[in-house]
């Protein structure tokens, strides 16, 4: 699994060596915790886009950083709208303070492992649906839900197979 999703990473790399950067993203990222994010918005041409960010969010345990490469297809609604499926790859990495064990947060270490985690990383799937509103010509707002899977290996701490929401600015550049 993880020699296709690196595949896939690759593969969108090369595509946006030919596409144009057509926006600056800014957004917020709401699951279980809380995060914030940065990416790019590509055309591909024929309505598609590529979008890959970095988002980091803030755990009790620590922190988790989010590597996702994220497709597009863009299905213009008319009246400034678009609507568009999401599918693409995550690279996550979680970097966790030592000996944390919160029974009301799924982030928690197993009791008997005295160094866990310095740091773990982890490869996974996102699909979901955006919605974008053209403000101006050069500002769009969207909002996005996504059911992000990662493959966990077994470990405790990495149990963040969920949805979640996005919310964001693009800006024109």
């Amino acid at each position: 699994m993880k020699k296709i999703i690196l595949s896939v990473i690759l593969c969108a790399v090369a595509f946006v060596a030919k596409a144009q950067v057509e926006s600056v993203d800014f957004k917020t990222n709401f699951r279980g915790d809380f995060g914030v994010g940065v990416g790019i918005s590509a055309d591909l041409g024929n309505d598609f886009e590529f979008s890959p960010s970095a988002n980091i969010y803030f755990w009790d345990c620590g922190t988790h950083f989010d590597f996702e490469a994220d497709f597009h297809y863009n299905i213009d609604l008319g009246h400034k709208f678009t609507l568009y499926p999401i599918a693409g790859a995550v690279l996550c990495y979680a970097n966790l303070k030592d000996h944390i064990d919160d029974p009301h947060h799924h982030h928690h270490h197993p009791v008997d492992d005295k160094d866990y985690y310095d740091g773990h990383l982890n490869f996974g799937i996102n699909v979901g649906c955006g919605l974008k509103y053209d403000i101006n010509p050069k500002i769009a707002g969207f909002v996005e839900t996504k059911y992000q899977w990662i493959n966990n290996d077994g470990d405790y701490c990495y149990d963040y197979n969920d949805g979640f929401l996005t919310l964001g600015i693009k800006v024109t550049i």
